[in-house]
């Protein structure tokens, strides 16, 4: 008589050696040994529906009332097959899922903000230097006995934008770079991911980045906003720009172009007390 398997492997249902009473049949539902059994009796082969998981409880209903309850727990029972649990989507090389495509939104969203206020408390100096210079060019031009012509004016505000963008970029990219390479190189994860559970990590490793490996997560992103800067150039930096996050939608393994060029993927973090 074919017995289910000890291995976590499935089994259909049917009518299999008791494990408790090798006199009787007992039913295992293709999840949990149930309390039906019968007598292991069969009037004939063709008749038997032993080992068959077609209208399994004929028998039970000639001999014995159909009992529904999962069975008390006995020694004498072989275990039930047990699966392992498989997230969906795509893995790490160790079986962790990867962060969804939002997550990693949101959580770069929240750095933004965080990193926007240094930015923006750090470079406040130049911010209010532009924006009284362009006060006074405002009251200027409302004065009367003001003759000068738009293409001057022009080039007034823009060469007066480049002195307030160029500061405040590099500091923004300071802040970005320090920001990002102190948490990533510390636990893995910016404050942006901590929030939403995820973190960085090496494709065939885990573990926090080291400094070398954060710092070239953001080459891409650092030589992006440099070429913006320029006017030729900036062309090509924003569809790359763009290019960087949207890679991450069709990628089999859920990376951006900078996770590339890192070898890093973004995991869902494991619960405490393992990594």
């Amino acid at each position: 008589m074919t017995q289910p398997p000890s291995q976590p492997l499935p089994q259909p249902a049917g009518w299999y050696d008791d494990p408790q009473n090798a006199a009787n049949l007992r039913y295992w539902d293709g999840v949990l040994w149930t309390n039906n059994t019968v007598p292991k009796v069969s009037p004939s082969a063709s008749s038997s529906s032993i080992g068959y998981s077609t209208d399994p409880y004929a028998a039970s209903r000639q001999t014995a009332p159909v009992d529904y309850q999962q069975p008390p727990a006995h020694p004498g029972y072989a275990p039930a097959p047990t699966y392992a649990w498989n997230p969906g989507g795509p893995v790490t090389t160790d079986g962790r899922p990867l962060a969804q495509w939002w997550q990693r939104l949101l959580a770069a969203w929240l750095d933004s903000i965080i990193t926007g206020i240094i930015t923006a408390i750090l470079g406040f100096p130049f911010m209010r230097d532009f924006f009284t210079w362009y006060a006074n060019l405002l009251r200027d031009l409302s004065d009367s006995s003001n003759t000068a012509d738009m293409a001057t004016i022009t080039e007034q505000v823009t060469a007066e934008m480049t002195k307030f963008v160029l500061p405040l970029t590099l500091i923004s990219l300071v802040i970005g770079v320090v920001y990002t390479t102190f948490f990533l190189t510390r636990s893995g994860a910016t404050p942006g991911k901590m929030a939403l559970g995820i973190r960085v990590r090496r494709v065939n490793r885990s573990g926090p980045l080291t400094l070398v490996e954060a710092l070239r997560r953001q080459a891409l992103q650092v030589g992006v906003a440099i070429l913006s800067l320029v006017p030729i150039l900036g062309t090509i930096a924003s569809p790359v720009s763009l290019l960087d996050p949207l890679w991450l939608l069709w990628d089999p393994r859920r990376q951006a172009l900078h996770d590339k060029i890192a070898d890093t993927v973004v995991e869902v973090k494991p619960k405490a007390g393992q990594y």
